[in-house]
């Protein structure tokens, strides 16, 4: 069985154009007698590849003109492969490696417009161990059984605020490695059942259209279920959300067992970091 091959790192993209070993004869190279023109062409601006540096905005005519010069000498460029595979590379923060001007006989524009349109298969998809979760094992349950995919329902079947399903759901997409603008509830489902994190009979299908997850409603409660509260659902009926039972909620500054104090009694200089609790409450706060 072939291997595929790891992408290569940006950085490591530029070295291998920078230490190409006919870098020096790159296409948009300056001339070593008069820097500012191209050594491949004399009747060039240095900058004819980035048209950097330019004062007031550029006329159409000459920017296409210049650009398919730029074009012309990558073309018979000996590191056109290398300039285009650093060029399009991704920085670590998700970002072309150089978004602006004529690399690799690409325009920038057509580069830009191709990365948005791969953006979302860029990394690799996670592995199982990091989608196995216990939480996301729910969220995911609880999708399969609402083929109306809404978040209210979803977060219901799952015991889990809405928020943390929709969140959970939107991490799934992510770590499947499936389109955040197009994924549908049934992709989502079917990836799951394919790495054995679902059991293909407990899906509801739908019609397809279904988004694998969606914005949260307005209207959505974003609290949490306290421990030992008892939530409920009941089944959708003339075209109204599930609900849910209200739970109570604690007070702002109850204490939560694991929670750090917002104050040291024992450490009073640092109650001015703490506006909430000014130092003429801490005996009443400790």
């Amino acid at each position: 069985m072939g291997t595929v091959e790891k992408p290569m790192s940006s950085a490591a993209a530029r070295t291998e154009w920078a230490e190409h070993r006919f870098f020096k004869y790159r296409g948009c190279a300056p001339d070593p007698v008069d820097p500012r023109v191209l050594a491949a062409r004399p009747d060039l601006s240095v900058d004819t590849h980035s048209g950097a540096d330019r004062d007031g905005q550029e006329p159409r005519a000459d920017r296409v003109a210049r650009e398919e010069a730029a074009v012309e000498l990558c073309l018979g460029c000996p590191v056109m492969v290398a300039c285009d595979r650093y060029a399009n590379s991704v920085t670590p923060d998700g970002r072309l490696a150089q978004p602006d001007g004529v690399w690799g006989g690409r325009l920038a524009k057509e580069r830009r417009e191709a990365f948005k349109r791969v953006q979302h298969v860029v990394a690799a998809a996670a592995p199982d161990e990091q989608v196995k979760t216990d939480q996301k094992r729910d969220v995911l349950l609880a999708l399969a059984m609402c083929p109306d995919g809404s978040a209210v329902s979803v977060a219901v079947a799952a015991g889990v605020p809405v928020r943390t399903a929709n969140w959970q759901r939107s991490r799934l997409v992510t770590q499947f490695n499936l389109s955040k603008a197009s994924a549908t509830r049934m992709e989502l489902l079917s990836e799951a059942v394919r790495r054995g994190l679902l059991d293909a009979d407990v899906v509801v299908a739908d019609d397809g259209s279904v988004p694998a997850w969606s914005p949260i409603p307005a209207s959505a409660s974003a609290a949490a279920p306290a421990e030992g509260a008892v939530v409920s659902a009941v089944e959708p009926s003339g075209g109204q959300e599930p609900v849910r039972a209200v739970s109570p909620r604690r007070g702002r500054f109850d204490a939560v067992d694991g929670q750090l104090p917002l104050w040291d009694p024992d450490r009073p200089e640092l109650a001015p970091v703490h506006p909430l609790f000014p130092a003429d409450r801490l005996e009443t706060a400790a």
